[in-house]
């Protein structure tokens, strides 16, 4: 009787931390999901040239939406509360969906590094120094992405074992399914700082004004912020084999839903300029340093008149011109003309 009563004075107090990841779940995913719906807008309406990287995006912020619901289920179940003070149901409960959740956020958050890629890729217009690099780091992110829901779902074979312990079943080796998840979660957070850094690199050497080539860094370095929640996250995933893990997890939710947040606003924030500009007129647009009027390919012919041949060949020769192996001029035309968000050709 004694011991009984020393056990349950010892139990931490019953507090749930449930209601905090719901509040910044959601609060995180409606800023996200405005953000997409904004990008979508200024492609459809004011650049009028919608890519596949804008449908990759409206696919993910579905993806984000149905996330988050898992979350509310699971935290209504127990997610956030101390282990002791959850019935069987709640556990098994959590137990059978929380992998759901964690395919629906693997996923969530590797889409959005794609459509980083094909804008960094457009940006770079004909030059293809590096690019290869870049989507070698998407290739090995959705092979990791991929071993890694392979392994959630295979975790335990029947998968029904969760909700019924008493079956006969095979499971990974814990050690193993630590190592595929861990490892994915820390590519994805190189893979993060990869499309942050990658415009500095191979953008610097264009043609650009420099006003120009430090605005598109400025905004591309926003994935740094899910660098960052990626690292946090990849430090809270041994908190899942905790004893008290429902209570324990609290910060690997955090850092997941601020990861897939994060890199969902950097895919968007590059559209946003030009919605800007729409909205507050041209006088901003010289204040961003971000309209660069561009003469069409034929102003000489017009200009000089009667000087047509020279004025023709002159340009010939100007556009067939490099400077230190710097793009051909035709290429500055195309990347002084489009305006940030204006790149989906």
């Amino acid at each position: 009787m004694e011991s009984t009563i020393r056990q349950i004075s010892e139990l931490p107090p019953d507090v749930s931390r449930g209601y905090i990841i719901n509040i910044i779940a959601w609060v995180g995913g409606a800023i996200s999901t405005i953000c997409v719906a904004l990008r979508i807008y200024s492609r459809i309406f004011i650049i009028r040239r919608p890519g596949w990287d804008d449908a990759i995006i409206g696919f993910t912020v579905l993806l984000n939406i149905s996330s988050r619901a898992f979350i509310s289920v699971l935290v209504a179940h127990g997610i956030g509360r101390h282990k002791y003070y959850l019935s069987s149901s709640n556990s098994n409960i959590i137990t059978y969906y929380n992998p759901i959740l964690e395919s629906f956020g693997i996923v969530a958050y590797s889409l959005p590094k794609l459509a980083i890629v094909i804008l960094i890729r457009k940006l770079m217009g004909t030059t293809k120094r590096g690019i290869w690099f870049l989507y070698g780091v998407i290739a090995v992110l959705f092979i990791t992405a991929i071993l890694s829901i392979f392994v959630i779902f295979l975790e335990c074979n029947p998968r029904d074992h969760v909700l019924h312990p008493s079956l006969s079943t095979r499971c990974v080796p814990t050690r193993v399914y630590d190592i595929i998840t861990t490892l994915a979660s820390a590519w994805s957070a190189f893979t993060d700082l990869t499309p942050a850094v990658a415009p500095a690199v191979f953008l610097w050497n264009l043609q650009m004004k420099t006003s120009r080539k430090i605005t598109v860094i400025t905004i591309m370095a926003l994935g740094f912020f899910a660098m960052i929640a990626a690292i946090a996250k990849t430090s809270q995933l041994p908190k899942q084999n905790s004893p008290d893990a429902p209570y324990d997890i609290f910060w690997l939710y955090i850092t997941f839903t601020l990861e897939i947040d994060f890199v969902v606003i950097a895919s968007c924030a590059p559209a946003f300029p030009k919605l800007w500009m729409r909205i507050f007129g041209k006088e901003q647009e010289s204040t961003l340093g971000l309209h660069h009027p561009v003469r069409p390919s034929w102003y000489g012919y017009q200009r000089h008149g009667s000087q047509t041949e020279i004025a023709g060949l002159q340009h010939v020769q100007n556009a067939r011109r490099t400077d230190n192996g710097k793009v051909e001029l035709s290429q500055v035309h195309i990347l002084e003309d489009r305006e940030l968000g204006d790149i989906d050709e």
